[in-house]
């Protein structure tokens, strides 16, 4: 409970941020008051409403028969507007008063400041920066970008808005793992090139949801630049904040991550974050867990609560306990054995740019919030390196490609 006042705290900086009676915040009312609440054609808003907060698999656990569910808008897709061939603009995405957007085109001069002249650490310091007026909605929509923003700089500490340089620009790929809702504001990630100056962004997309939309993309649609391995969305910030550039492509091949997957044999991600995840929910994420481990994949992950969090840590001793035995018998050995099961830390933390406002749990009153608190799963090379125990004996060489290709025909449902 101590996590309450601050996540009251951070709501009531807004002026539209009211904490009811039973601690928690009508999104819906804010979003209608602004209107933009639907589920197609309110651009970046479009969200199919209903209590499920993610699409349902037929691997998911099955729900209680007791509880409470409200379907959401019928014939409603993720990403919908990804077929059509009309990309979203400022004012056709945020739907706002032209002063409340947070506008990735500028007139010259109004450009914010380089991002490593200032301290963006909340959503205070972010909507000064960005000179946007606390009345603005945007933080309702923003917690995605800059989720993966405080996962990259403050929590795996691969890349920073002071780390890069015009003479030594930085190449970053990030994998993106469960986007759902997201789908419908990818422009929005343009953040993060003004964020991070100097830095070129990969971003690849993966699951259900994208999947599904990509596989439905008919000719000249945007979508259907997946399909021949082209990014569906480029952004190239202003070149007094950088010139940074972000290039979104989706993976729509496969419904889940996999470290098998033809996509990664040449090209490693830097980092993998996931919002939202549930990593002990879905037996999918079990395969990217473990890779992360025994490669030292930067791997980072948010959780609506902090107790979740902790269960989800918790667990990823018994994931790899459960999988040692089929993991040694397809060949497991040398370094990749060694960094599976060498101790690590996993923090937790309460995330500063997590969505303001407490969900509707019913009658659970500890802290619930999209995006609420992050978790390390792996860190960067130097964050492992100082919470290693090694003797200082070095480990051997990687052999993950080998156990990958005597491992093709395992299932993630063994590992289940």
């Amino acid at each position: 409970m101590e996590k309450v006042p601050q996540v009251q705290a951070l709501l009531k900086q807004f002026p539209w941020g009211r904490v009811e009676t039973d601690g928690t915040f009508a999104e819906p009312l804010v979003r209608a008051y602004y209107n933009v609440l639907g589920p197609e054609g309110f651009g970046y808003w479009s969200t199919p409403g209903g209590t499920n907060p993610h699409l349902r698999n037929p691997s998911d656990p099955p729900k209680s028969s007791k509880e409470i569910r409200v379907d959401g808008a019928e014939g409603y897709e993720h990403g919908y507007m990804l077929l059509s061939g009309r990309p979203l603009t400022d004012e056709t995405g945020w739907k706002l008063e032209k002063r409340f957007i947070p506008r990735l085109g500028f007139e010259p001069g109004t450009e914010p400041e380089l991002a490593c002249k200032a301290d963006i650490v909340d959503w205070d310091s972010w909507y000064r920066w960005r000179n946007l007026p606390k009345e603005s909605p945007a933080a309702l929509l923003l917690h995605y970008p800059l989720t993966v923003y405080q996962l990259l700089v403050h929590v795996l500490h691969v890349t920073g808005p002071k780390r890069n340089s015009p003479e030594s620009r930085q190449a970053l790929n990030v994998h993106y793992i469960g986007a759902e809702v997201e789908l419908n504001m990818l422009p929005l990630f343009s953040e993060l090139a003004l964020l991070l100056p100097y830095t070129d962004i990969k971003m690849t997309f993966f699951g259900t949801a994208v999947h599904s939309i990509v596989n439905k993309a008919k000719k000249n649609s945007i979508a259907m630049k997946a399909k021949r391995n082209e990014p569906i969305y480029t952004y190239t910030s202003p070149a007094s904040c950088g010139a940074s550039t972000l290039s979104i492509f989706l993976h729509g091949d496969h419904e889940n991550w996999d470290p098998r997957l033809p996509i990664l044999l040449n090209s490693q991600p830097d980092a993998i974050v996931a919002p939202n995840a549930g990593l002990s929910n879905y037996p999918a994420w079990q395969y990217v867990i473990l890779h992360c481990l025994s490669e030292n994949t930067p791997f980072a992950v948010t959780e609506y609560a902090e107790q979740s969090a902790e269960l989800q840590r918790d667990s990823f001793p018994q994931i790899v306990d459960h999988a040692m035995p089929r993991l040694q018998a397809a060949g497991m050995h040398g370094s990749s054995l060694y960094n599976l099961t060498r101790p690590r830390e996993y923090p937790i933390a309460f995330n500063p740019f997590q969505r303001p406002g407490q969900r509707n749990m019913g009658s659970t009153r500890l802290p619930s919030v999209p995006n609420g608190f992050t978790l390390r799963v792996v860190g960067g090379e130097q964050q492992e390196k100082d919470h290693s125990v090694s003797a200082g004996v070095p480990a051997p060489a990687s052999d993950l490609s080998e156990l990958i290709q005597k491992s093709e025909g395992l299932s993630l449902n063994c590992l289940d």
